[in-house]
């Protein structure tokens, strides 16, 4: 298979991507910021530490 050689995207592709990058940034920009605190984070640590380990692809546990 040859490999295609991409030179640019076309005017109108250009200006479809700069406003959905500019609808994005403006939507983000709304967005509540996530807060973690330590606690919260130790607290998660604790319990998936309670939870049983899986393995489904059933490598070996040197590799988990």
């Amino acid at each position: 298979m040859e490999w295609l050689e991409f030179n640019r995207w076309s005017q109108e592709v250009q200006k479809r991507l700069a406003l959905q990058a500019a609808r994005l940034h403006e939507v983000s920009q709304s967005l509540p910021k996530p807060t973690v605190t330590a606690a919260q984070a130790y607290h998660l640590q604790a319990m998936l530490r309670r939870q049983p380990s899986t393995n489904p692809w059933g490598h070996p546990n040197a590799e988990r």
